[in-house]
């Protein structure tokens, strides 16, 4: 789901846009993203971006369960990550 964080507890570098899941925790591997490689990004694209990715990660949550697309992507099983791409273009 997509969140925006603003709150003066959260460290300036990591205000802005974010995915989480359906508990509230980060997505992990968009949070590195956002974390090393947004800041060169206007907050617009940020957004957009980030927007497509967490249809891609509903996808895989709803393909092969919660979390899928980060455990596939840490254990770098790439029998899982051919499955959840394939059909998620075939969808788009």
């Amino acid at each position: 789901m997509f969140q925006q964080l603003f709150g003066a507890a959260v460290p300036a570098a990591l205000r802005g846009p974010m995915l989480v899941d359906d508990v509230g925790l980060p997505r992990f591997w968009t949070a590195v993203w956002s974390v090393m490689s947004a800041a060169q990004l206007a907050y617009s694209t940020h957004t957009k971006k980030l927007r497509y990715l967490e249809d891609l990660y509903q996808h895989a949550d709803n393909l092969r369960g919660p979390n899928a697309l980060d455990n596939a992507l840490t254990e770098l099983d790439d029998g899982v990550l051919a499955q959840i791409l394939e059909s998620w273009f075939v969808s788009i």
